[in-house]
């Protein structure tokens, strides 16, 4: 009994170790790019087990999209926000998302490759709007408890909060290769992300204490 559960845990530490480096490959290459020959030398392991894990490239390439998606969500999930009123909430989730895509570059990279290919292979796999629909809920419940506390004063929906927020932070991650050549600044450095983390907050957070115009 302990041989198998040692053999059941090996496979896993196996597929994990492929996941990982085929996460760095994709991100790199990309989906036409990326070479199987190329992770297998990364891993533990022969490409042999590679095809016999994931069956071909594409079901690799699948399996990390399988793999960072949910990575994110439910980290984000476990964040501790007991205690916090609405707009301390807010910025913590401001926080993590800030933090999780300045140190996850490769899967703020994975999600550009997906987008150039039109999202193909993210609408094959198990990952829909259900998983995103925790962060959602918990977002509409932070603007309901800032509006019957009257600090917050604007009508806006909870994907729109969320793409506010998420498009700045992607963004800097994404674009600062091409920002630091076009505008001379290094958006990743210490110091730019202690200010723009700070500017992101605020600009949530001033445009929802406003009033209506």
């Amino acid at each position: 009994m302990s041989g198998d559960i040692t053999t059941s845990r090996d496979a896993d530490q196996t597929r994990q170790n492929i996941l990982e480096v085929a996460l760095k490959e994709f991100s790199e290459y990309g989906l036409a790019g990326a070479r199987v020959d190329r992770i297998a030398k990364g891993t533990r392991t022969t490409k042999g087990m590679i095809y016999y894990h994931f069956g071909d490239k594409d079901g690799l390439y699948k399996a990390v999209l399988e793999e960072i998606y949910p990575k994110l969500r439910n980290l984000e999930e476990k964040l501790d926000k007991s205690d916090l009123n609405p707009i301390e909430e807010l910025e913590k989730i401001i926080d993590f998302t800030f933090d999780y895509h300045k140190n996850n570059e490769n899967f703020v990279r994975m999600v550009m490759i997906e987008n150039i290919n039109n999202g193909k292979t993210l609408r094959s796999t198990d990952i829909d709007t259900v998983l995103s629909q925790n962060i959602l809920m918990e977002l509409n419940s932070i603007l309901k408890r800032g509006q019957d506390l009257g600090v917050f004063k604007r009508s806006i929906t909870p994907t729109d909060l969320h793409l506010l927020y998420t498009s700045f932070c992607f963004y800097r991650v994404s674009n600062h290769h091409t920002v630091s050549t076009v505008l001379g600044m290094n958006m990743l450095s210490s110091s730019n992300s202690i200010r723009h983390k700070n500017l992101v907050k605020t600009m949530i957070i001033t445009y929802l204490s406003s009033p209506e115009q």
